[in-house]
């Protein structure tokens, strides 16, 4: 999952996919453990760069 950082914080290199294991503000990072990232949107720390590709529903009757 593609996540963009709100804030700079230091974490697991091996979780986060980086070197050092910092991430700076406006960086964008690619996080394979949904549970990680569902912790680092949970503080605020980060947002989601993507869209959902889920369609809208569409009325059944047209009046």
């Amino acid at each position: 999952m593609e996540l963009k950082a709100l804030w700079g914080f230091e974490g697991d290199p091996e979780k986060l996919g980086t070197a050092s294991g910092r991430i700076q503000a406006g960086q964008v990072i690619d996080v394979e453990d949904e549970e990680l990232a569902g912790i680092l949107i949970g503080k605020g720390l980060v947002e989601k760069t993507k869209a959902s590709e889920k369609k809208s529903a569409k009325p059944n009757e047209n009046k």
